[in-house]
């Protein structure tokens, strides 16, 4: 999640003012905080004598699902209050056991207001997704968790990573900490969370003056027989950290990593985003061509135990940039990163909140996907990058298209891909490599809708095959969607927007099984709500999937 600091404002008030798309500012952006509201006031986003909507672990699936949902899957529970932010894994030695996450939203009364407090939640599958429980994990001592993501071992335990915090001024997550619960019997129960890496703030930080906001984490487990680290964990994320010298501010966004070999004890935080001449500006104030202005961190691992980790550097004049580092030994000891490819993620609209947009939209977007290794591969060599960016589109129209970079040689050398050039949006992709190869890769497209004049999107799922010499072969689209999201006719975070929402999450998942299937979830838009505030803001927000042979 990245950081939006007026949504309490927005949701706030009742009054609406008309949509309206801000050119972006002058100067570069850096990487911002996620940090998505851990509470925010609801009373006006709701019509009077609203039920409060309470946590519960409960079971749904394909028969018992609304209509509305016929052709793909709702994996949560709640009939009301909205989910976003997906993540998926498939048990390496049962395909039909999942475990999906998403953010979930606790309302709950102060007084005379109403609350939401955001919760990283899961839904587990035993029977190849026809049915899904919902299970809240244990997040004592914390109040709030978020940026949730999911990975099995080999032995099928589950772990699931959020960042966590206590309640912060105005409603905000002010010093989260990274944390994982782990699951022994597959995601129906799990352990009180184990503290990773914790955040400092002035209120914790003692003599220290050091600020630490922990962000964006991801996790990746090594399920390899042929690993000589099996069943290793590995954990990255984005360590905002802020230092006032006199009165001039230093600050930098390092990713860093811990591993762990059971999920209780962790290596210490291990910074990786290293050196590179391609990171030529540097806005802290640290050494030259330091990559220290990061986000968007994703780990993933091959069948030799080889571990990469993609994330987005901010450290260039202009248009942002992908790099790479890899370890061979565990996560001992890192290489320096490897710039892939320019991102161009700075020439969009700018929504009410200052925040990146698509056009005729205002949810923000990132350009953030994810790296993925071939488990075809023997020698580990193999890797695919995804990310979308805005490279065709202008500010007043945008064009964002998916691309992807493959590597054969370790992540030394890169050819990119335009995966899905159709015209309008496609956005917030996920890449994920079947065992025989095959390359599946979701996103958000808004290609099926008329134009780019109303906020409505699919989600597309495109399937490619490789030569040896890394030429596409074959790609296959599929609109794997049965109903287009409104995200123009919001019920949530949209209190200013007259239906167009803030938020739909900053990303979503796909993971393939052991039996070539691919599991699609995402953020979906598609169900009108009961009693909603207005006519305009009548759509639910859902975790919906979809399994495809």
């Amino acid at each position: 999640m990245r950081r939006l600091f007026v949504v309490v404002t927005l949701l706030a008030l009742s009054s609406a003012v008309a949509v309206g798309q801000r050119t972006p500012a002058a100067e570069k952006p850096g990487p911002q905080k996620s940090g998505f509201y851990s509470y925010f006031d609801l009373s006006a986003e709701f019509e009077t004598g609203v039920g409060i909507v309470q946590r519960f672990t409960c079971t749904t699936g394909q028969a018992t699902q609304p209509a509305v949902y016929a052709g793909n899957v709702l994996i949560d529970c709640d009939g009301e209050v909205p989910h976003n932010e997906t993540t998926i894994a498939v048990n390496p030695v049962n395909p039909n056991h999942a475990v999906g996450g998403y953010h979930s939203y606790q309302l709950l009364p102060r007084g005379a207001t109403l609350l939401a407090h955001v919760i990283g939640t899961t839904s587990v599958t035993f029977d190849g997704g026809q049915t899904w429980r919902e299970v809240v994990p244990p997040i004592t001592p914390y109040q709030f968790t978020g940026d949730p993501a999911v990975a099995f071992d080999s032995t099928g335990r589950v772990y699931f990573a959020n960042i966590a915090d206590h309640e912060g001024p105005g409603g905000s997550f002010t010093a989260p900490s990274v944390i994982v619960t782990t699951s022994d019997d597959g995601g129906v129960s799990y352990s009180n969370p184990v503290t990773v890496a914790r955040g400092q703030t002035a209120v914790n930080r003692g003599a220290d003056p050091l600020t630490v906001f922990q962000d964006k984490e991801y996790i990746a487990a090594d399920p390899y027989a042929a690993s000589p680290y099996r069943d290793r964990v590995y954990v990255t994320w984005t360590s905002f950290e802020e230092r006032f010298v006199g009165s001039t501010p230093f600050a930098r966004s390092p990713i860093r990593v811990s591993f762990s070999d059971d999920g209780q004890r962790w290596s210490s935080p291990r910074e990786i985003s290293g050196f590179n001449p391609a990171c030529a500006v540097q806005f802290g104030g640290g050494p030259a061509t330091e990559c220290d202005e990061n986000q968007d961190s994703v780990p993933a691992i091959a069948p030799t135990g080889k571990v990469y980790v993609a994330f987005e550097n901010f450290n260039t004049p202009a248009e942002n940039q992908y790099m790479v580092v890899s370890s061979g030994n565990g996560g001992s000891s890192w290489g320096a990163p490897v710039r892939v490819d320019a991102v161009f993620d700075i020439n969009y609209p700018v929504n009410i909140s200052g925040r990146s947009t698509l056009t005729g939209c205002q949810f923000r977007v990132n350009a953030a996907g994810n790296i993925a290794a071939d488990p075809s591969d023997p020698t580990g060599n193999t890797v695919y990058l995804v990310w979308a960016d805005n490279r065709n589109g202008t500010v007043s129209a945008t064009n964002t298209d998916v691309r992807l970079a493959r590597s054969s040689d370790g992540g030394v050398t890169w050819t990119v891909h335009v995966i899905d050039g159709s015209p309008n949006d496609q956005f917030y992709p996920w890449v994920a490599v079947a065992p025989d190869g095959r390359v599946d890769v979701g996103y958000m497209d808004r290609s099926y809708s008329s134009g780019q004049t109303v906020c409505k999107y699919g989600f597309t799922l495109t399937r490619l095959t490789f030569d040896a010499l890394g030429n596409i072969t074959a790609s296959v689209r599929q609109r794997v969607d049965t109903g287009l999201s409104h995200a123009d006719q919001s019920r949530w975070f949209s209190g200013l927007t007259s239906g167009n929402g803030l938020f739909i999450g900053d990303y979503n998942a796909v993971a393939v099984g052991a039996d070539g299937r691919t599991w699609s979830l995402w953020t979906d838009q598609r169900n009108v709500v009961a009693n909603p505030p207005s006519p305009s803001r009548n759509h639910g927000q859902h975790a919906v999937g979809t399994i495809s042979p």
